[in-house]
Formats: structure tokens, C-alpha cells, sequence
């Protein structure tokens, strides 16, 4: 008989048969490694988030160990300072007799600080340093985040916002959320990210029309005269021949400037954390005046004292000399255009008020505004009193409050890790008295 062909069912069982691969139950349940690719492969974390918290001087990061041992040697005890100072009310300060202050070589079990100079003094004072520990352990456990390798997500910010998108600067859960930010799943995250935006957002939600800052419970009536002229040229009511797909990033109608007077953190980040900052005006152009002697872009190596630096819609200006001698190079000034922004100035602190007692005079013949924030309630009152004791003639445009926008992270002091900030924590406003001219009487 002629043979015929095989049927396609008996081919594709023998095919199924002959070839047929093993299977066990741990090809089933055994985890994939997923594929590795060039994005993805710079992001392997040195510390898991399960495994953030580390006594400093143990910790696998060298940066934190090298803190660890600075805070070893320039800080100090607790209950030796406190004991030192005792000593010195009862027999003067300069006595031969008086105890030497020992450095904190001991880490509390909690938090990870070196906080004392023995377990004795550490078990003396513990009740006392239950009230920063939880702090401690916060920025403690931040710190390795940082440096843990992952990917930080929360760091990819939103690019410009659309025009019928409108944003809600109520807090800052409303603001990252109305402003496209990936979703913050913790508060560590939210920690991070305010504490890299303090300053643009800040500076935004005080010349923005929807400040959180009202008439009566926050602003006085200059105040929002002030913040009136300032709107009027952040918030053109209309812009002549602009089309409904036409970006208005490239119509930008009038330039702002905003002058940082004793710039320090906020002149070293990098400018695109400013554009968050513009992308609450697309239609301003902007100027970022960094005036101080730590006024210092970031990336670079340059020693120049005066640099520009252009991005997108602002250009970014450093120079380190002090503001008396700047000013006559940056006037005119105009209400309408020109802000001044003090962060933590330290008006009052004895290391630095001297050095301000030029500046105010000058800042409040401009007839600008002027606004200050402190990393504290004390901080904040210290500048305020500062200000009022001087006599100068101005008006308040900002009652001091807590900064709806200050950053949700604490700064420790390492010399007494027992004081902990908040940076821009509060917020003032003031501005050199205007007379109202008016016509006499006939």
C-alpha cells in the first residue's frame, strides 16, 4: 500500500510527545530575576528600607560615620554642659577648678547619636532626651535613605502645568497633587521633597494669587496692597494674540526679580528646582538675584564673584559681595517688578545683626516687599523683635505665622544634638512706609 501522509493530530501529538520539556513544581514557584538594563542597573540600593536605621558610627555610609566622629569631637555631653554651667554660676566661669567638658562618645540605642560621654550620663539624662529621640531617629533613618541607592522617585518632577489646570497651594498635599507630582506613599517622602522645594514654593505662595495667605488672618491691608502690585504683573488678565495651543512659556510679557539678600542653601540648588517655581507663572519671566558671601551656583568651579547662569524662563544671577554695595548696581527699583525674600537671616543673632544694620535702610527705601522666614518660633520673634526695636519707619505686611510651605524635615545641631529646626519654618512680611499724598481740603 502507498503510503500516505501522517495526519496533523498524530504530528502534533508525537511533536508533543518527543518534544516535550520537563516541568517541576520550582520552575512554578521559584522567583524571576527580572532582566537588567541600563536604566534600571544604577539604582541597585546599598540599604534595603527595611534596614534604614544604623548607629552613625557603624553605619555602612563613610559620609555618615565622618558625621559621626565630627559630632564626636565639636559636640558635646549633655549632662557635662549642663554641669559645667551650673559650675560656672557658682564660681565664675574662668576658675582652674572648672570641669572640662567631655566629648559624646556614647550613641543612644534609639536613635544612633552620639549624645553623651558615658552610658552613665546617658541613663542620668534619658528621660530628658526622650523628647528628641524620635527626631533623631528621623533624620537618622532620612539620612540613609538618602544614600541608599534606590531610585528616588519622588524626585521626578513635573514638567510645565496646563493652562486650565489649576493649582491648590492650600498645603503641601494639595499643592504636589494639583501640580502632577508622583504620588508621595510616605511621610519620609514628603519629608525629602519639602525639603528640596521649601524655597521656590515658599517664594510662590506668597506672589501667587492663590496664596494660602489671607486679608485679616495673615495679610494687612499693605500687606495685600503690596502683593496687589506684584499679582498685577504675575497674573496678566490678558495677553494680546496668544492662541490656545501657543506655549506661554515663550510670551513671557514682563521680567520679575526676586532678590535672595544673604543667600546660602537656597544658592546652591540646582536651577531646575527653581522651575517649579516658575511653572506657577508660565507668562513671567524671572530674575534670581543670590546676593551674599556663600552666593555660590551649584556644579561649578568658577571664582567669579559675579555669574549668570540662564534656564528656560529665568536667568539666575550670584554674586558674593555684600548687599550695600550691590544695591546701587541693582536699583532702579519698582514695586510692581521687584520682591526681597530673607531667609533665616539671623537679624538678631549676635554673629550677624551687625552685619544687617546697613542692609534694612537700604531694602526699605525701595518701598518694596520685603519678606523673612526663621527656622523656629524663637528664631522668628528674635528677627521680628530686631526689627520693631530699630524704629524704622515701615509697615507690616505679614503677620509672623508658621510657612504653610517650611520644610516638613528637622535639622539637628551638631555641636547639641539636643536642638533640632525646621528650615523656613516661619514667616514675615514688611515694607518701607508710603505716604498717601492727598489734595488739601478747599
Amino acid at each position: 500500500m502507498p503510503k500516505t501522509a501522517p495526519s496533523l493530530a498524530i504530528v502534533a501529538i508525537n511533536t508533543a510527545t518527543n518534544g516535550r520539556r520537563s516541568l517541576s513544581l520550582k520552575s512554578f514557584f521559584s522567583p524571576r530575576k527580572p532582566k537588567k538594563d541600563a536604566f534600571t542597573s544604577q539604582f541597585e540600593p546599598v540599604l534595603e528600607q527595611a534596614n534604614l536605621f544604623h548607629p552613625l558610627s557603624k553605619s555602612p555610609i563613610p559620609a555618615v560615620r565622618q558625621k559621626a566622629e565630627w559630632i564626636s569631637k565639636h559636640g558635646s555631653c549633655a549632662v557635662c554642659k549642663d554641669q559645667e554651667h551650673e559650675h560656672g554660676h557658682k564660681h565664675g566661669e574662668h576658675k582652674p577648678e572648672q570641669k572640662k567638658r567631655k566629648a559624646p562618645t556614647y550613641e543612644c540605642p534609639d536613635c544612633g547619636y552620639p549624645t553623651h560621654c558615658s552610658e552613665e550620663h546617658y541613663q542620668m539624662d534619658k528621660d530628658r532626651h526622650k523628647h528628641i529621640c524620635g527626631i533623631l531617629r528621623e533624620i537618622n533613618e532620612d539620612e540613609h535613605d538618602l544614600r541608599s541607592g534606590r531610585r528616588m522617585k519622588e524626585f521626578e518632577f513635573p514638567g510645565a502645568q496646563h493652562r486650565d489646570e489649576a493649582i491648590n497651594l492650600s498645603n503641601w498635599d494639595t499643592f504636589l497633587y494639583t501640580r502632577g507630582f508622583l504620588s508621595m506613599n510616605s511621610e519620609r517622602s514628603m519629608r525629602h521633597v519639602s525639603h528640596v522645594l521649601t524655597y521656590p514654593i515658599t517664594i510662590g505662595s506668597v506672589l501667587h494669587q492663590s496664596s494660602p495667605y489671607r486679608l485679616g488672618k495673615d495679610l494687612t491691608v499693605e500687606g495685600l496692597k503690596s502683593l496687589a502690585a506684584l499679582r498685577h504683573t504675575l497674573h496678566p488678565a490678558v495677553i494680546p494674540g496668544i492662541t490656545q495651543s501657543q506655549d506661554l512659556r515663550t510670551i513671557a510679557t514682563h521680567t520679575v526679580r526676586i532678590f535672595c539678600l544673604g543667600a546660602r542653601a537656597e544658592s546652591h540648588l540646582p536651577p531646575h528646582i527653581y522651575m517649579q517655581l516658575a511653572y506657577l507663572f508660565p507668562t513671567t519671566a524671572f530674575q534670581i538675584h543670590f546676593v551674599g558671601p556663600d552666593a555660590i551656583p551649584p556644579h561649578t568651579k568658577s571664582k567669579d564673584p559675579h555669574q549668570h547662569v540662564h534656564y528656560e524662563q529665568i536667568t539666575f544671577i550670584y554674586d558674593n559681595s555684600r548687599y550695600e554695595t550691590y544695591h546701587a548696581e541693582a536699583g532702579p527699583f519698582n514695586p510692581y517688578y521687584d520682591v526681597f525674600f530673607l531667609f533665616s537671616p539671623g537679624l538678631a543673632h549676635p554673629a550677624t545683626k551687625d552685619m544687617w544694620k546697613p542692609t534694612i535702610p537700604l531694602l526699605l527705601d525701595t518701598k518694596c516687599a520685603i519678606f523673612g522666614t526663621g527656622f523656629d518660633e524663637q528664631d522668628v520673634m528674635n528677627d521680628v523683635n530686631e526689627i520693631e526695636n530699630a524704629g524704622y519707619e515701615m509697615d507690616w505686611l505679614m503677620k509672623p505665622r508658621e510657612n504653610v510651605f517650611r520644610s516638613l524635615k528637622h535639622e539637628v545641631n551638631l555641636t547639641d544634638v539636643r536642638q533640632s529646626a525646621q528650615c523656613n519654618w516661619g514667616i514675615w512680611g514688611i515694607r518701607g512706609r508710603r505716604y498717601d499724598v492727598r489734595p488739601a481740603e478747599e
